[in-house]
């Protein structure tokens, strides 16, 4: 088995074309090795920009790539692209520090080729996700950085060179051989196809009461006050991307507002229930709910 870690810079550049920013990458690196971490290669390459001429100062400070090296020294993206897939072996797992590099060569691919498929990539592993789950501090909502997870593994960070890729890519493959477990490590494996369907999916509601994915058993609610059964007073109806009725506690006497949504996401399917007094601001409440999601997403 071997593995390939593969780290990106980039600039953030205008597009007239797009009319939008795009995350135009400015440099490859890479480290290639195999299951007793002996280096059997080295991939490093700028990439000359097309879509943004200059560089940010930000860019500029972090990497200390100058817009001179980039002439003097970078290829166009395509022709290090196709450089690398020669450097990717069929074989070889490949690896990147979160998802964010691959999201950027989606990006470059879809401004350059028209396409964002990533094909190249037969084998893949979130090596970001990978070595948080194995320090036991993994957290959908919030990234480990290198920096921290170096730290953590005991890695002496003196004189470490940051924000070059090549560089990032050694020290991804250092915290890694800290925690490389052959067995552990093949839970973590995705094909290319898995990879690119997992990135470009879009979550999305079921607003069809009749959908077999929609459990019926979910619109069943009980009172929050004395746990007893509550009836439908009136027909679920589709409001906001969810299912709202009008509830009835006999025991109590309660009239109430039972909410459920149904939200497909890749990896299944997550349920939203709520009740809530009649009396609420049902619109306010829903427009409350939107922003909440939309933070958390």
């Amino acid at each position: 088995m071997n593995f390939v870690i593969l780290d990106l810079e980039w600039n953030s550049s205008y597009s007239k074309k797009s009319k939008g920013f795009i995350s135009e990458i400015i440099e490859f690196g890479a480290v290639k090795f195999d299951e007793d971490f002996n280096i059997t290669g080295t991939f490093s390459r700028l990439v000359s920009p097309q879509v943004g001429k200059k560089l940010s100062g930000k860019v500029k400070e972090l990497t200390n790539i100058s817009n001179e090296e980039l002439a003097a020294d970078g290829n166009t993206y395509t022709h290090v692209l196709s450089k690398f897939k020669k450097f990717l072996s069929s074989d070889d797992i490949l690896m990147t520090w979160g998802t964010c590099d691959i999201l950027a060569i989606m990006e470059n691919n879809e401004y350059y080729n028209k396409t964002a498929d990533i094909e190249f990539i037969e084998k893949y592993v979130d090596i970001q996700r990978y070595c948080a789950e194995m320090l036991g501090v993994y957290n959908a909502g919030q990234q480990l950085g290198l920096l921290p997870a170096a730290q953590q593994v005991g890695i002496d960070l003196t004189d470490v060179v940051r924000h070059r890729a090549l560089q990032d890519s050694m020290m991804s493959m250092d915290i890694f051989a800290k925690l490389y477990d052959k067995k552990k490590l093949e839970d973590f494996i995705e094909t290319g196809s898995e990879l690119y369907y997992r990135l470009t999916f879009k979550p999305y509601y079921l607003t069809d009461m009749n959908h077999p994915l929609v459990n019926k058993g979910e619109f069943n609610f009980v009172c929050d006050k004395c746990g007893g059964p509550m009836r439908t007073e009136k027909d679920w109806a589709l409001r906001n991307r969810g299912f709202i009725a009008t509830l009835f506690c006999d025991r109590c006497r309660r009239k109430m507002t039972g909410k459920v949504r149904f939200k497909i996401n890749y990896n299944g399917m997550s349920i939203k229930k709520r009740l809530l007094p009649c009396e609420e601001n049902e619109d306010s409440k829903e427009s409350s709910d939107n922003n909440e999601e939309q933070s958390a997403s």
